[in-house]
């Protein structure tokens, strides 16, 4: 009877540790992933802070000198993110920062999804904002200030819809994008 309760709690102690150690490496892990969250968000504001229209891209990509602080991938990725949602990009990079932090905090991976479904939301309303009422812009020359997203949402229903209603949607979507990207960097 003795030996019978020394093994149990023998056995307890055993699961306790490893239950210790699984916890330990789980948290470790996600600090890492968090750091290196951080991180690569840092390096996307660069990107985009140094992004040059005359640098090599997506679809000029030869002969050219690069003005980009991160050389070709910067060019490359400011590229791609200016052209594709435009000038709310920024927000993006910000956003993921800011998740980088959340998440070396808390240390719950479900807040990467969430982050990124409230990033979503927030990049497709302000793509159509920028699109609809700064059509004018002075970098982006392709795409505008939506990018190709708020070209095409503009292009749609919804440009007849802004357009009569237009001064409730300026400030409808402007607040829609207020409280998504709160929500994104978990306000």
């Amino acid at each position: 009877m003795i030996q019978s309760d020394k093994f149990d709690s023998f056995n307890m102690d055993i699961k306790k540790i490893t239950h210790n150690i699984l916890l330990f490496v789980v948290n470790r892990l996600i600090e890492i992933s968090a750091i290196f969250l951080s991180l690569l968000s840092f390096l996307l504001f660069v990107a985009l802070i140094s992004y040059s229209p005359e640098d090599p891209n997506f679809i000029f990509s030869e002969g050219k000198e690069i003005k980009n602080l991160l050389g070709f991938q910067g060019s490359f990725t400011s590229d791609i993110f200016l052209q594709s949602i435009g000038l709310i990009s920024y927000l993006v990079s910000i956003s993921y920062f800011f998740l980088g932090l959340n998440l070396f905090i808390k240390k719950k991976f479900l807040l990467i999804i969430e982050s990124t479904f409230f990033t979503i939301l927030y990049s497709i309303f302000g793509s159509l904002f920028l699109s609809h009422f700064y059509k004018d812009n002075l970098t982006l020359h392709i795409n505008g200030n939506g990018g190709f997203v708020g070209n095409f949402l503009d292009n749609t229903f919804l440009n007849n819809l802004i357009t009569t209603y237009e001064n409730i949607f300026f400030y409808s979507l402007v607040l829609i994008v207020i409280i998504l990207f709160l929500k994104s960097i978990n306000f």
